[in-house]
């Protein structure tokens, strides 16, 4: 005989308890912050994110939620302005959506109930200039992570949690 099966015969039916799942499938959560041009011909990535459980993605999705009103309507005598002349223009629609939906728990609850069901949570808001999207999404992980870290591989005090952008290549 050569190979796994004789000449000529046909492998039997596997069994049903082979198809069965063993474990909920490990999901990461990928976060993004996009400005995108009102018509759609150019998008930015603002910021990105990866995060282990839907608690730590709708905690990502909240602080970006209020640096991107802190940007889109600043205040006027903030010290990172120093002496920048500034023009108002009136439109602060945006940033109040945006610092709304910062300060409703009701709001930041849906969207932590969303990802715990994994499902993919977009808020957007739409400026004058530009459309700016907060996502996140649940994303498959290939395997889970090891404990204790494998022979050879040491945590980085620097960047304690961080990985190296390598290992986000493998997934």
């Amino acid at each position: 005989m050569s190979g796994r099966h004789a000449a000529g015969r046909r492998p039997g039916p596997l069994r049903a308890s082979s198809y069965a799942p063993t474990a909920p499938r490990p999901v990461g959560y990928r976060c993004e912050a996009l400005a995108t041009t009102l018509n759609d011909k150019r998008a930015v990535v603002l910021a990105a994110h990866n995060a282990g459980s839907p608690r730590l993605a709708a905690r990502w999705l909240k602080g970006q939620a209020e640096q991107l009103a802190r940007r889109l309507d600043p205040d006027p005598f903030a010290p990172w302005l120093h002496a920048a002349p500034l023009v108002l223009t009136g439109d602060t629609h945006a940033a109040d959506v945006l610092r709304t939906w910062v300060r409703d728990p009701a709001k930041y609850a849906d969207a932590l109930q969303k990802l715990a069901a994994r499902v993919s949570y977009n808020l957007t808001v739409t400026d004058s200039d530009a459309r700016y999207s907060l996502i996140a999404a649940p994303v498959p992980v290939r395997r889970p992570p090891e404990f204790p870290p494998p022979a050879g591989c040491l945590p980085s005090p620097a960047g304690a949690g961080r990985q190296p952008a390598a290992a986000y290549a493998a997934l």
